[in-house]
């Protein structure tokens, strides 16, 4: 049956309803295709972080692009993803609490590839007692905290008693190590971003060393992100990296800077918000119709796409206020407006849908399955 969304396939932008969020396919193909050949030149896997773009179609185009499996922030996502037939998972946060176990579980049993990260004994005592009970195993990737402060373990020591705790629980199965530096990935300027993400590479490469030391097998160290991939692909003992963001980029990330350039330009900005001006109501301000349920702030502010001289903020739920500095352009009201967000993910949690693009004609329609699955 053909949805009402599917009526624009074939039509130019112009005729899309506002706001809307769109993927020009063009540079999407491209940054697929720059992490591919990154990590294969490397000789590193690449697991993307689903909570980037929530959708199961942008899944399975990834793993044809050559990634090794997906990243869920939450059980809901990692749920979303299996139900579309994707089986290797890493659910990024701790799975607590005996109702989410039973999801886990259940899920594990038709995707017996998941894996879970965890910090706490006694959340590992729980899973093992509900795993062994139905005789099954979890995976289990010891999270290490390596300077977010956010979970994870504190220490190469904690870390190797958190993997005796794994080895002598049935129902488990220790699969690696997370180490994921998240505050890094934002930091402005190159020099600066790689000296604070090798300190944190410092510490996951010696919770690996002491863990194998002890005599338990490390076969995943999973650390970083789009910010900081050119850095941890120079590892020797990292074995995969959870990028996210490369596949849409963001006016943040792009402002953070590249080894030899004011901006990081590795992957092109494919992503944005299309709007309408609905109001001009004095010289020097116009309003559009994407206000805080289409563009989220909370890296940011959204940077208009081809008008210089202006500045963007929110003006309620339904409403953006722009402010007209000497801008290139004139903007009369019916004028249609693109914004690059200021942060991809938390925009794209705003959309039900993706209008895939291809040189100003609508090509597809994605939908945004997992949106709103913070559970």
């Amino acid at each position: 049956m053909t949805t009402i969304l599917e009526n624009y396939i074939g039509l130019p932008i112009s005729e899309i309803p506002t706001p809307a969020l769109m993927i020009d396919l063009e540079l999407f193909e491209k940054n697929l295709a720059r992490m591919r050949d990154v990590c294969r030149t490397r000789g590193k896997l690449y697991r993307p972080h689903a909570k980037a773009h929530k959708s199961t179609t942008i899944a399975k185009m990834q793993l044809e692009y050559g990634a090794h499996g997906h990243c869920a922030a939450k059980l809901g996502e990692a749920e979303v993803l299996v139900g579309a037939g994707i089986q290797d998972v890493l659910i990024t946060a701790p799975v607590v609490g005996r109702r989410k176990i039973e999801r886990l579980l259940a899920l594990n049993s038709v995707a017996p590839a998941i894996k879970i990260v965890a910090d706490s004994a006694i959340n590992l005592q729980e899973i093992s007692f509900m795993a062994s009970a139905i005789g099954t195993k979890i995976k289990i990737l010891i999270d290490v905290n390596v300077g977010q402060d956010r979970t994870g373990v504190d220490g190469p020591e904690e870390a190797i008693r958190l993997a005796q705790v794994i080895h002598k629980a049935p129902g488990l199965e220790l699969a690696g190590i997370q180490a994921y530096g998240g505050t890094n990935q934002h930091i402005v300027g190159f020099k600066k971003r790689r000296e604070m993400e090798l300190l944190s590479l410092e510490r996951a490469v010696a919770a690996r060393r002491a863990v194998e030391k002890a005599g338990y097998a490390v076969e995943i160290l999973s650390v970083g992100g789009t910010g900081t991939y050119d850095i941890d692909t120079e590892i020797p003992e990292v074995t995969e990296i959870q990028p996210g963001s490369y596949i849409f980029m963001d006016a943040h990330y792009s402002s953070i800077g590249g080894p030899d350039t004011a901006r990081f330009e590795d992957f092109g900005n494919c992503l944005s918000v299309y709007t309408t001006i609905i109001s001009h109501p004095v010289e020097g301000r116009a309003i559009s119709d994407g206000g805080n349920k289409a563009l989220s702030t909370d890296e940011g502010p959204a940077v208009p796409v081809g008008l210089i001289g202006a500045e963007y903020r929110p003006g309620g739920d339904e409403y953006g206020i722009l402010d007209l500095k000497d801008s290139n352009r004139p903007l009369n009201v019916g004028d249609k407006l693109e914004f690059t967000p200021g942060h991809c993910d938390t925009t794209v949690n705003l959309h039900n849908d993706y209008y895939v693009i291809r040189k100003g004609i609508v090509e597809a329609i994605w939908r945004i399955e997992a949106r709103g699955r913070t559970d």
